[in-house]
């Protein structure tokens, strides 16, 4: 047996175990034990985390321990703003988690363990708590309890197999060193029985390169590992990484151990993915089945999980990882061969990737949108929403009037951030965000959607979302139908929802009709503003009182349809008086900013913005931006910038135009209205995260107001 002592120069370095147990009383469960050290940077010590997992192979079910150290969280905190601008992650995205895990801790699951880790050289052992393993006399003892089962494991592993010890295994690039035995016989007791079985196990040490490359600012990396006991008595290790952003191959090897030989070492490894899960939790997306073929093995093998959700969730760079049991069927030099193995799917999950996962949800909601409304109408959807018909439908005239305009807006963009908000809250407050998915993704994104069309109408806009406006492309008549069906459409699905009590339905018409209220008073103000002479408008804009006036527009015309997503998350999860307060006040501060940052943009040159830049100054409009330009500004510049407001023609004019906006970017009202909106979220946040436990579904919540108030265009 090598020496498996902590190697305390490496940054990183990991003990791993996975493999199968069985009891008459327990019976059979596949488990994984992984003890994990990492340096802290300078004199600020060593911090660990501790994986541990089961699954009933019977019933699928996976359960999982997640313990980390306070040492590693201070490191985390120290380091982690450094490594975010290295890698050129969001900063606001990066400064938002860490203040969270600041303030809250590690998000549950995730468990802080206060108690010291105990390590020592010889004979090697490492005890954290309940934890321990240990080896000596060439076999190891670990004692454990079962995730969730309490059931505490004192067992004995022996070597079967040969060792790969102390081997770099890999070529031109960062590397691991390399302890591992693939196949070790265990028995013991478990829970007060006697059980046995097999046991994998790994001992890694290294710097950071094996996550993230050689060189400064390059990607992190992803890998995929395999751990495969066929049943010819041959084992196979693999490792495949590549880059986290593009994909890209990085390395790959694989050791093969066969019975009475030295393991060989491949490089020539071929996965192709079958198929994809994605996590309810962590919404990312893992390949999850392979083919893998080593042609200088003589291998042909595919790899089916033993079931698809095997996520278990981690602290530091990635929120989760997938770890988890399997099986693999193929040939080797023609003949069948099958057994037991295991998966390891690392970088699929990191927690800067806040655009990926809002990509993922969006593309949920957008499945529910189009489940509720397709694209192509028929007799049986007309039917669901209005009952059968006395004499008969014309299907093709609805889908004409309804569908194609509506999906036209859609399948312009837009990130259903709305909805997505709705969800994030609903998890945090925990309710079932699963079952109440469609009701919290069709209702506001259908009523919103009729709000953009109803407002360009009344605007004159002639864009949304890079495109001619929906009444400018199919005409004022079906643009005003299909938005007004849409404000009430999605109350069908509030009336269809199971799940919600009389009372609660209740309260959800009452919150959607309060929302309708509140965004026609805010237009009604917006409209009014509009329809002034131009010269009042102008003076109007310059006077101080005018800011409260337009932060309340926002307040109704904005930001009520977020606070209604709010209430009907806190009534779905039963939310209590205090957490309701705190979510709605939230959810207004957050709308309202939105839409001042959505003013600021407003003034954007880059055609990813798809409108027309200085909209607002050419038709007229009293935005935040404008008013605090015209706040800041001295002199003969505010009086010029006065001017043009107050003249229809003078501010239409393309050189007109260009002024104004120039002087509004000089007075510096664009940085401050973007400070202001950051500050309105900050100042409520954290009475909203004092009022919720630390979750993964606060922190995400959290990285997603942070990064839509940063969101910037090139001005």
């Amino acid at each position: 047996m090598p020496d498996l002592a902590a190697r305390e120069e490496s940054a990183l370095e990991w003990w791993f175990f996975q493999g199968r147990l069985e009891g008459a009383e327990l019976g059979r469960r596949e488990f994984m034990l992984s003890l994990f050290r990492q340096r802290g940077q300078g004199n600020s010590g060593d911090g660990h985390m501790l994986l541990a997992s089961t699954l009933d192979p019977e019933s699928g079910r996976q359960r999982v321990t997640s313990q980390v150290s306070p040492q590693l969280i201070d490191n985390f905190l120290r380091e982690m703003p450094q490594e975010a601008r290295a890698l050129n992650f969001d900063g606001h995205v990066v400064d938002a988690f860490v203040q969270e895990i600041a303030n809250g801790g590690p998000p549950a699951p995730i468990r802080l363990e206060e108690a010291a880790v105990e390590t020592a050289a010889l004979p090697f052992s490492l005890r954290w708590n309940g934890t321990r393993i240990a080896a000596s006399e060439g076999e190891f003892e670990l004692a454990f309890t079962l995730p969730e089962e309490g059931v505490a494991c004192v067992l004995r592993a022996r070597p079967e197999a040969g060792w790969l010890t102390g081997r770099e295994l890999e070529r031109d690039v960062p590397t691991m060193d390399y302890d591992c035995c693939p196949r070790l016989a265990i028995e013991g007791m478990a829970g007060g029985e006697a059980v046995s079985g097999q046991v994998w196990f790994d001992h890694q040490w290294g710097e950071y390169g094996w996550l993230r490359g050689a060189k400064p600012g390059e990607a992190l990396l992803r890998w995929i590992w395999f751990g495969i006991s066929l049943d010819d008595g041959s084992e196979v290790l693999i490792t495949v990484r590549s880059d986290g952003e593009s994909g890209a191959p990085v390395s790959s090897f694989c050791v093969f151990f066969d019975r009475g030989a030295e393991p060989l070492i491949t490089h020539d490894v071929r996965l192709a993915e079958r198929r994809r899960w994605q996590s309810d939790a962590s919404l990312a997306e893992y390949p999850v089945a392979w083919d893998i073929k080593l042609p200088e093995l003589g291998l042909d093998l595919a790899f089916e999980p033993r079931s698809d959700n095997q996520e278990i969730p981690v602290f530091g760079l990635m929120n989760a990882i997938w770890q988890g049991a399997g099986t693999v069927a193929g040939t080797r030099n023609g003949k069948a061969v099958r057994g037991p193995a295991r998966l390891e799917l690392q970088g699929f999950a990191y927690v800067h990737e806040f655009d990926a996962v809002a990509r993922r949800w969006g593309e949920r909601v957008g499945r529910h949108l189009a489940a509720f409304l397709p694209r192509r109408l028929d007799d049986a959807k007309l039917t669901e929403w209005a009952g059968a018909p006395r004499w008969s439908y014309d299907a093709a005239a609805q889908t004409e009037m309804l569908s194609k305009p509506v999906w036209d807006l859609l399948e312009r963009g837009g990130k259903h951030w709305r909805p997505v908000f709705g969800l994030f809250l609903l998890d945090a407050l925990g309710g079932d965000r699963p079952r109440f998915e469609a009701l919290m993704a069709v209702v506001p994104e259908l009523i919103h959607n009729a709000s953009l069309i109803i407002d360009d109408i009344e605007d004159g806009s002639q864009t949304r979302r890079g495109a001619p406006s929906i009444h400018r492309r199919y005409g004022l008549e079906r643009a005003i139908n299909a938005a007004n069906t849409l404000y009430f459409l999605p109350l069908q699905e509030i009336a269809n929802q199971d799940g919600l009590s009389a009372e609660q339905r209740d309260a959800i018409y009452a919150v959607v009709i309060r929302m309708f209220t509140q965004a026609h008073l805010g237009q009604a103000q917006d409209l009014y503003w509009s329809g002034i002479a131009a010269a009042d408008r102008a003076r109007l804009t310059g006077e101080r009182k005018t800011g409260g006036l337009i932060l309340q527009t926002h307040a109704f015309k904005s930001a009520a349809a977020v606070t209604a997503i709010a209430e009907i998350a806190c009534i779905v999860a039963g939310a209590s008086e205090e957490v309701r307060r705190a979510a709605l006040r939230l959810a207004e501060s957050w709308g309202t900013a939105f839409q001042m940052v959505d003013d600021v943009n407003n003034f954007a040159a880059s055609p990813d913005w798809g409108k027309v830049r200085g909209e607002d100054v050419h038709e007229g409009k009293v935005t935040y931006p404008i008013h605090l330009a015209m706040q800041m500004l001295e002199g003969g510049r505010r009086r010029r910038l006065a001017t043009i407001l107050a003249d229809d023609e003078t501010r239409r004019s393309a050189a007109g135009l260009e002024e104004a906006i120039a002087l509004i970017e000089q007075s510096g009202a664009l940085d401050r209205c973007r400070a202001e909106a950051r500050r309105l979220l900050e100042a409520d946040w954290p009475a909203f995260s004092a009022a919720l436990p630390q979750t993964h579904a606060k922190l995400m919540l959290r990285a997603m107001l942070s990064s839509l108030i940063d969101l910037r265009f090139e001005t």
